[in-house]
């Protein structure tokens, strides 16, 4: 049994997910995997706030008490851009693998931080930043590595999902959007979600993960402008407001486009609804291959974050173990 040892920045909606997700799996996780994920530490911003399941002892305001801590992974689950680089460069300076479901950072800085952890010799998992509990990343980097991917169409973003859907069941836009905040689906500011941003940060990860060319061309619209007889218009005509993501390749790179698009009801994407997220490969030799799961949520992101720090641990182990064959 080998002890992997976890400080966690942040333990709002997805980092809380995490402890308590860890706390009802850590005995599967010991059993399968041999190891014994242990948290030595957690950031947050407001010591008094009551967090169940929750060791109080864990928690202090200081990201440094954490990093510096003794500890093999740093899970980073703050957001933002700013802060979230310069704790995550510490991290992996010191040695740290890093585990981040921070979309925005990897848009902005991923080359980076993916450059700094190659350099340092340490790991970076992200699987938690797009689509949830869908395992796209792993799908992309190892599952296809043997092809060649052509285009990534997709519903990226589970707020505009829901909110559309619930369009589509005769509620308002402001409603909708009202209902996914109240689900916890939706920030307090939802302006990233709905004017497209949030997609076109995944849709740019995505694209540098299958495509091996620079973006030619970026346009992104959102929903904010959708109403209720945009909805009600296209049901009768057959079709139903999905916001699309898609990256394809064009002559001298890829063009990525984000965009709401009536699309027929009896497509895949159509079918799509709440809080779920879809992406729709399609590659040279394996042809189309669909991926559905959760994409907003709790749980569905700790989920993959888990997953992330037991693959790191996990190559921990195989890596100690050569050394102790050689």
């Amino acid at each position: 049994m080998r002890t992997l040892r976890i400080g966690l920045l942040g333990c709002g909606v997805v980092g809380g997910g995490f402890v308590r997700l860890l706390a009802s799996d850590r005995q599967r996780i010991a059993s399968r995997y041999g190891l014994d994920i242990e948290v030595t530490g957690i950031l947050v911003r407001d010591l008094d706030r009551l967090r169940p399941g929750v060791d109080p002892k864990l928690l202090t305001r200081s990201a440094i008490e954490v990093i510096d801590r003794e500890c093999d992974v740093v899970v980073e689950l703050i957001g933002g851009t700013a802060s979230a680089s310069c704790f995550i460069r510490r991290a992996i300076d010191l040695g740290r693998d890093v585990v981040t479901a921070n979309k925005a950072l990897l848009a902005e800085r991923g080359p980076e931080i993916f450059a700094a952890a190659a350099k340092r010799g340490v790991g970076v998992g992200f699987e938690a930043s797009i689509c949830g509990a869908i395992p796209i990343i792993r799908a992309l980097q190892r599952g296809l590595a043997g092809d060649t991917i052509e285009r990534i169409t997709g519903i990226l973003n589970g707020t505009c999902n829901y909110v559309l859907t619930r369009m589509e069941r005769g509620l308002s836009f402001e409603d909708a959007l009202r209902a996914a905040q109240e689900k916890g689906f939706a920030e307090a500011d939802p302006t990233l979600d709905i004017e497209g941003v949030d997609a076109a940060q995944k849709l740019r990860i995505l694209a540098e993960l299958a495509f091996d060319a620079p973006v030619r061309r970026q346009t992104v619209t959102g929903i904010r402008t959708i109403k209720t007889a945009d909805i009600e218009s296209a049901v009768r005509r057959g079709k139903t407001i999905r916001l699309i993501a898609e990256a394809q390749r064009v002559p001298g790179g890829v063009e990525l486009r984000v965009e709401p698009r009536e699309i027929a009801t009896d497509d895949a994407l159509a079918r799509i609804v709440d809080e779920n997220n879809a992406v729709q490969i399609r590659g040279r030799a394996a042809g189309e291959l669909l991926l559905v799961g959760k994409g907003a949520g709790s749980l569905p992101t700790a989920t993959a974050v888990l997953s992330d720090v037991v693959e790191i641990g996990s190559r921990r182990g195989a890596t100690a173990s050569a050394v102790a064959v050689a």
